[in-house]
């Protein structure tokens, strides 16, 4: 059987000849091969994860493929401080009790203490962490490692993950910095930050699907638009130019493993995974992160029917329509985002987004509206807490430009088609009558562009009763669970809820138009 050493001196026999002996020099000199007596990484994934130069690396997916023991061995023979994280402290236990095991047999001593943490020599240390509570990552600011691994990350919250990477640098010289993501696939929406962060390997609709290999490296840079974070994906690792700011990008890899590449584990634990329920059950096995993604029960938008509607606006679905309302979801300064989105007859347009930062006022909102706005389409903008207040006096008091305002939370005295049920507020109307829209059988066709983050906001939305009337949760739930706010999918119900409004006010111009048009003259030719 070929081992995990056998695939070292490979890799080592295949490198350049002074770049082999150089590391060869470096490895004996540091005493790095003595671990291996101890423990080596197995062939395969484990073994790509281990000698990794990217900077931030998905490692897993399938249940069993060595995730633990990699965040092991690195902790322990590769980093000389190294930080692991959990979502909570007693779920650190499992992987605790291997790092002592194998810290047993090599005479290191022993994790011990509250919270847990190692402190060996040459000022060699391995901290642990958790990530659930409210503010927990603030306790990691400043404080430098070299190693940062997450286990089990898709629980755990994005930018949480981002803030504790920030100080992931060391003074030592020479010594390798990374950050590891170990983690089984989402379930039920939990950790679909990673379909973003990792798409070229993950995300069928990303161009790069299925032409990038495992353990590749592609460079890419973090994007904060205030609640939300993003993804640009650059050619490689030469500081670049985005909106405006020179940013270095750093390297992101992901390396799929499953129970087939970790000999340890055999046929006795596919069967224990095969007692779990689906679609539980093809996530582990497979390690396929689009597997577990499922519906919410109280979902207010099906997943599907975002889809069809995806597609009804790359078959070309009213293209040639003129725009008819031009919605406005305000953000004046902070973190949010200013959102117009523009509807051209059953057709959702690309949403036009700001940050919050770059319209401060009602001007700077006012001004981007009347550069946007098309065909004398009807505006209308979010006025809820009072934030599109000085947008609609800019437009309408300095400009004469008429505007409809839109309070989430006003009364709705509407009822929902099927169950004739009232609606709470107008939030929960809007809400519903995407809903009833989007229903592959309302014939209604509305089309939307194509967009991951669209999607994740439009299916996060859930609802319930309340005294007897339908309720849609507030969005300061969605954003705690979403990680940003839902301003997209808001001006696209806004768009929606405003549309007849607008076909009915574009049939009395037309009328108007007829009325005022000169008579012809009878006695004309004589």
């Amino acid at each position: 059987m070929t081992t995990a050493l056998d695939t070292l001196i490979d890799h080592i026999d295949q490198m350049a000849a002074n770049d082999r002996v150089a590391l060869q020099k470096q490895l004996d000199e540091a005493g790095v091969l003595d671990q291996f007596k101890v423990w080596r990484p197995q062939a395969g994934p484990q073994t790509e994860g281990y000698f990794s130069e990217a900077d931030l690396t998905l490692y897993g997916g399938a249940a069993g493929g060595g995730k633990t023991d990699l965040i092991a061995g690195l902790a322990l023979f590769a980093h000389h401080k190294a930080a692991v994280f959990r979502q909570s402290l007693k779920s650190l236990k499992g992987l605790i009790e291997r790092m002592n095991a194998l810290m047993r047999t090599s005479g290191m001593g022993k994790i011990s203490g509250n919270p847990p943490r190692w402190v060996g020599p040459e000022e060699r240390m391995i901290e642990f962490g958790h990530l659930g509570l409210p503010g927990s990552e603030e306790d990691w600011q400043g404080r430098d490692h070299d190693l940062k691994a997450f286990d089990e990350g898709a629980q755990m919250d994005p930018r949480k993950i981002i803030f504790v990477l920030g100080w992931l640098r060391s003074a030592r010289p020479g010594q390798r910095c990374r950050g590891l993501i170990a983690t089984n696939p989402p379930l039920g929406g939990q950790g679909d930050y990673l379909m973003e962060w990792f798409a070229p390997w993950l995300d069928p609709l990303h161009p790069l699907y299925g032409t990038v290999q495992p353990g590749a490296l592609l460079w890419a840079v973090f994007i904060d638009d205030g609640d939300a974070v993003r993804t640009v994906w650059v050619d490689g690792p030469e500081p670049v130019e985005i909106e405006g700011e020179v940013r270095t990008p750093k390297s992101r890899t992901f390396i799929p493993a499953k129970r087939q590449d970790n000999q340890y584990l055999g046929e006795s634990y596919d069967a224990q995974l095969d007692q779990m329920p689906e679609p539980m059950r093809t996530a582990l096995k497979t390690g396929d992160f689009q597997a577990a993604r499922q519906d919410h029960d109280w979902q207010v938008i099906p997943s599907d029917w975002v889809d069809l509607a995806f597609q009804r606006y790359e078959e070309g679905v009213d293209a040639d329509k003129p725009m008819d309302v031009l919605a406005v979801d305000v953000a004046q300064g902070g973190k949010d985002k200013t959102v117009l989105q523009p509807l051209h007859g059953r057709r959702f347009g690309e949403s036009i987004v700001r940050k919050g930062a770059d319209t401060k006022d009602g001007s700077d909102v006012g001004a981007l509206i009347i550069k946007e706005r098309r065909d004398n389409a009807l505006i209308v903008v979010d006025c809820t807490g009072g934030w599109g207040g000085d947008t609609v006096g800019f437009l309408s008091r300095e400009n004469n430009i008429p505007v409809e305002k839109c309070v989430f939370s006003a009364q709705s005295g509407e009822t929902a088609k099927d169950s004739r049920m009232p609606f709470y507020n107008l939030r929960a109307q809007l809400y519903w009558r995407l809903r009833e829209a989007l229903h592959p059988k309302s014939g209604a066709g509305l089309a939307i562009k194509r967009s991951a983050t669209i999607k994740a906001q439009l299916t996060a939305h859930r609802w319930k009763i309340r005294n007897g009337k339908i309720l849609i949760e507030s969005k300061e739930d969605i954003k705690d669970r979403l990680g940003a706010s839902p301003d997209e999918a808001d001006a696209i119900v806004e768009a929606l809820g405003w549309k007849d409004k607008a076909d009915v006010k574009k049939i009395v111009r037309q009328q108007n138009t007829v009325r005022a048009r000169p008579l012809d003259d009878p006695l004309d030719g004589f």
